[in-house]
């Protein structure tokens, strides 16, 4: 959560490209503020801890990029002193899936990078929106090669945790891309002891692929968090059923910042749409835009998730 200790943390909520773009600086927020994971605790502690980890995933404080001790270093404090990074991590330019997996002998944490504002090969990624045959189903051309890419990194990093730890909790999650790359993971893996948790994540696959999403949450922790207008939830669009979003729980952080267990009525496709600037749908989300950012956006910040999650946790509000 922000370090109420440093005089810049405020800021780090403001409606900024900086804040979009990238996660807050070292002296600004402490990480995993969470207790050890125990089976069976609240999901705002799942929650939180998920949304710390995803942002770690970017490996950045502010634009500087981390080294790997910088990286090793926040998840020992936390609990896991085994790390393994996933695809290039710690380079400007990569064309992959990155990520990390990090361990201890209760859980792993399988985590997956967003979007990088600086970095085109993403943007390409993203734009990627034909469909490709995945498990039976059709999904996003763009983030299955992602995926593909560092296919082999994560498999060996879960098949070498499973030899020791058949029955942990392995906790798929990521923010953005990084959400999307999570959730595609998350049904290849099909491994019984997994969970996945997404962060402001763009719509994956067709109502086929969902549905094998929402038959895995019949017996596994599946949830989808969404920020008040995240405007990138409502992408690709759900025109002609291309595209859909499964069928699992949500969690909703209303306008209020109050977090909401599967809500009635979740904000439209309209409604994010509306509050946006003109013909920002006919270029990437992150090309050309104000630097006092329209709510749609600023609500996709990595920081806003976990500091609003972080709160729900810390009050205990929207414990299921």
């Amino acid at each position: 959560m922000l370090n109420l200790a440093s005089p810049t943390c405020a800021s780090c909520l403001d409606p900024t490209l900086e804040n979009l773009c990238f996660p807050p600086m070292r002296s600004d927020y402490i990480y995993f503020e969470t207790p050890p994971f125990r089976p069976g605790e609240p999901a705002t502690v799942s929650l939180s801890r998920a949304a710390d980890a995803s942002m770690l995933a970017y490996a950045r404080f502010v634009q500087q990029r981390m080294v790997l001790a910088d990286l090793q270093k926040i998840l020992a404090t936390a609990g896991y002193p085994s790390i393994q990074p996933i695809g290039n991590c710690f380079v400007d330019g990569a064309n992959t899936g990155r990520g990390y997996f990090a361990f201890n002998d209760d859980q792993a944490l399988l985590a997956f990078r967003g979007t990088e504002a600086d970095n085109n090969n993403d943007k390409a990624a993203d734009a990627e929106i034909d469909r490709a045959p995945e498990a039976g189903a059709l999904v996003h051309l763009g983030f299955k090669r992602y995926l593909d890419a560092v296919w082999p990194q994560v498999t060996q990093c879960v098949v070498g945790y499973r030899a020791n730890h058949p029955n942990q909790n392995i906790c798929i999650t990521g923010h953005s891309l990084g959400g999307a790359l999570a959730t595609l993971a998350f049904t290849r893996l099909n491994d019984p002891a997994s969970s996945l948790i997404t962060f402001g994540c763009p719509r994956v696959g067709n109502p086929t692929y969902c549905d094998l999403i929402a038959a895995a949450a019949r017996t596994r922790a599946c949830y989808r968090v969404v920020d008040n207008l995240d405007i990138v939830t409502h992408v690709p669009t759900d025109f002609l059923n291309f595209y859909a979003h499964p069928t699992i729980a949500i969690y909703w952080l209303d306008p209020g910042h109050a977090l909401q267990y599967n809500p009635p009525n979740l904000p439209s496709d309209t409604d994010a749409i509306a509050n946006l600037p003109a013909g920002f749908m006919t270029k990437h989300w992150m090309e050309g835009l104000p630097d006092r950012l329209p709510e749609p956006l600023a609500d996709h910040s990595p920081v806003r998730y976990a500091q609003y999650l972080g709160e729900s946790m810390s009050s205990g509000l929207g414990n299921r």
